[in-house]
């Protein structure tokens, strides 16, 4: 069986603060970066216990170049770098089932840690067909275009809570943290969430058969908001909306003008 995996940062074990997934050049960011890899090796470690073949690894936080090859482990392909075509490079109707590692709630999420959807420094918002909507619903969309399921999803509480609202209640979750706020949550030890990570991949590969991709119905008008080029003060910004149709699930992230 073929599983491809996705990952984020924010969500990733021991992660809370946006010093550790937006500066590069930092001590801080490169730690976060070793702990978002130790939760890859042991979701990795799960599905291929619970019958997994081949498990394809996209780096999918902030343009890429988040992996750290000597904490890459045998048996696993990792895609990094850019440019690549496409939101799920890599991902076509060959495999069983996509992991979203490491994600996060959608902005404005009160318990989410370091909550946003795309964008955190431009406060971005989407709404498809007057829903508001996050990266999991964003990434599991995608998926669907290629008649892939999400069968997994690692993050904080919040993001395990919205995933299942999304995609079902008996959709397989690992919570490695809970939020108090979006910079400050209750953490586990890395040596306390692999284990967890690792049953939770071998749960979602024994149910996999229950699950079905997510395939809205196209067209769908989408929404987006942003902080606007003229913005007042931080505290009390101007947005700007911009609207468009989205047509297939590829294009469930920018949509296309009408």
């Amino acid at each position: 069986m073929k599983i491809y995996i996705v990952t984020d940062l924010e969500g990733a074990t021991g992660v809370f603060k946006w010093k550790q997934t937006r500066e590069k050049e930092t001590p801080e960011f490169r730690d976060a970066m070793r702990l978002l890899m130790g939760d890859i090796a042991a979701v990795a470690e799960g599905l291929k216990q619970g019958g997994a073949t081949e498990v394809l690894v996209l780096d999918g936080h902030n343009g890429g170049n988040n992996f750290i090859p000597d904490c890459m482990v045998p048996g696993v392909r990792y895609i990094t770098g850019l440019p690549r075509p496409g939101p799920l490079c890599g991902l076509d109707e060959s495999f069983d089932g996509i992991v979203l590692v490491g994600y996060h709630a959608r902005n404005g999420t009160p318990d989410g840690v370091l909550h946003h959807t795309q964008s955190s420094l431009a406060e971005k918002k989407y709404w498809y067909d007057d829903v508001e909507r996050g990266e999991i619903y964003q990434c599991a969309v995608a998926a669907g275009h290629y008649d892939v399921p999400v069968i997994l999803v690692t993050g904080d509480e919040a993001a395990c809570r919205e995933a299942r609202e999304l995609l079902g209640e008996e959709l397989s979750t690992v919570a490695v943290k809970k939020g108090i706020s979006r910079e400050a949550a209750v953490l586990l030890a890395a040596e306390e969430t692999r284990p967890m990570l690792i049953e939770g991949a071998q749960r979602a590969m024994n149910e996999l058969g229950g699950r079905k991709p997510l395939k809205p119905h196209f067209p769908v008008k989408l929404r987006i908001r942003s902080i606007g080029p003229n913005a007042a003060e931080p505290d009390t910004p101007w947005y700007s909306d911009r609207e468009c149709i989205v047509r297939n699930g590829l294009d469930v992230i920018s949509g296309s003008d009408e």
